[in-house]
């Protein structure tokens, strides 16, 4: 195993302590930013190894999060077309770079990402991110993306914990009404 191979799971790691953290924020904004930093870190992992379809839709999911990030803190919610254009992004990249009938499970799993972080609820946003994590697992698995994998399967633990932790107060409070 080269350099490179290495290069890429040490920015998986980073990728995934920033991606932890960014579950364990209620606001979108503070969610956002922590997803930028790991995104770029992510991408950094893809692209070190050759994986053109896994580390351009990740740069363009840097650019969304960055964009929904700009109208959080403007307190402004992303329009219907703001959704669209990034899902024709990710099919276009999809299509373009398309090698394997792997890569269908990048193109499937950033089009349910990008509907999640457009979604206002952050219980609802939590709920979206399980399924997709799961298939970019398997994809990160046979890319050899190691870190990015287990990234996945922590994000998906830590995502389970955080529903189950947001419900739990969410019961709390309803008890505490009753």
């Amino acid at each position: 195993m080269d350099a490179s191979f290495w290069i890429a799971q040490v920015l998986g790691l980073i990728a995934l302590v920033l991606v932890c953290l960014s579950y364990n924020f209620n606001t979108k904004r503070l969610f956002f930013f922590y997803q930028i930093l790991a995104n770029i870190f992510y991408a950094s992992s893809f692209l070190s190894l050759g994986v053109i379809i896994g580390g351009a839709n990740t740069i363009v999911s840097i650019l969304r999060v960055s964009v929904l990030f700009y109208l959080e803190k403007k307190n402004k919610s992303p329009s219907k077309l703001l959704y669209i254009f990034f899902a024709l992004a990710y099919l276009t990249l999809g299509i373009v770079f398309f090698e394997t009938p792997l890569d269908l499970l990048a193109i499937v799993s950033y089009e349910i990402f990008n509907l999640a972080m457009f979604t206002k609820n952050m219980r609802l946003v939590r709920i979206l991110m399980v399924a997709p994590n799961l298939m970019i697992a398997i994809y990160n698995i046979l890319s050899m993306t190691y870190t990015n994998a287990i990234l996945d399967f922590i994000e998906i633990s830590v995502l389970c914990f955080s529903i189950y932790r947001f419900r739990s107060k969410e019961i709390d409070k309803i008890k505490y009404l009753l």
